[in-house]
């Protein structure tokens, strides 16, 4: 196995062990058994317990951006505002289905993690935030947005209620829904009527 393949491996390992028992609970030697792998091994990628979670974290944060990014597949200036939001929460949908470890980690985690783990976990929730404030911006200059929207607001309301139907539809072990199609429009109907102003 090469270096950058061993190294996928670790980190695929212990996203397995740290959604099925919690990052508190998943200590080193666990990662290291699971991965068959010798003590001294893991170290030649990741300096401790930390280091591995927080590259673990960023690497799916990157892929959560590269996932629900639309510019690159659209024309925004043809799209209907309230199909282009739809689109943006059935990304988020096909993301976490693709792998509900994600969120099973990342709502699972709960309070009590140390500074650098809380900075990383912060970084993400802003990410989001910024793209959601984002578009919410753009669609009130378009005149689609309600302009008396409070943009940090909505934004801290949507990343929550997002995620949080991302881990009630596929980190807890319930049966996920058969069409994420579906469940975007359900999802986006709820919230549409508060964000876009009447057609």
């Amino acid at each position: 196995m090469d270096p950058k393949e061993r190294r996928e491996m670790i980190l695929d390992k212990a996203k397995k062990l740290f959604a099925e028992k919690g990052y508190h609970q998943t200590q080193i030697s666990d990662i290291i058994r699971e991965a068959g792998i010798a003590r001294g091994t893991i170290y030649q990628y990741f300096k401790n317990k930390d280091d591995l979670f927080v590259r673990l974290l960023e690497k799916y944060y990157e892929k959560w951006e590269s996932t629900v990014s639309l510019e690159r597949d659209m024309n925004l200036a043809a799209v209907d505002p309230v199909d282009y939001f739809r689109l943006r929460i059935h990304r988020t949908l096909e993301f976490f289905a693709g792998d509900p470890d994600i969120s099973r980690i990342y709502l699972r985690m709960g309070l009590g993690l140390h500074q650098e783990l809380e900075a990383v976990i912060k970084k993400f929730e802003e990410r989001i935030m910024d793209m959601i404030a984002a578009d919410l911006s753009l669609g009130i200059r378009n005149g689609h947005v309600r302009p008396d929207l409070d943009l940090a607001l909505a934004a801290n309301l949507l990343a929550g209620a997002l995620l949080r139907t991302a881990y009630y539809y596929f980190g807890t072990g319930r049966e996920p829904p058969r069409d994420l199609e579906e469940a975007s429009r359900k999802i986006s109907a709820i919230l549409s009527p508060g964000i876009f102003n009447p057609a």
